[in-house]
């Protein structure tokens, strides 16, 4: 997703009368940082610009526990379920 320059401005500029009306100190400084944030996005944003691509995580089974040999384990206690909260 490539976001405009135009966009992350007007952030910036939110961000920044945010901060000004900040009236607590932990106030400001998140929303400077939020403007810190803003500003690398816009700096990064051109250098990765050509580099956008989508990417697909492959989805798997759950896992299950198993010994070496497939086996499901048994353990001493008598609890053989496949998840923790089986008791």
């Amino acid at each position: 997703m490539i976001i405009s320059d135009s966009k992350i401005f007007e952030q910036m500029e939110s961000e920044l009368a945010k901060a000004k009306a900040a009236t607590t100190k932990a106030s400001q400084d998140k929303h400077l940082h939020g403007l810190m944030l803003l500003v690398q996005l816009a700096k990064t944003g051109d250098e990765r610009s050509e580099e956008v691509a989508t990417v697909s995580i492959p989805t798997s089974e759950p896992a299950q526990i198993t010994s070496m040999d497939g086996k499901k384990i048994e353990l001493e206690d008598g609890a053989n379920g496949d998840s923790l909260l089986d008791f």
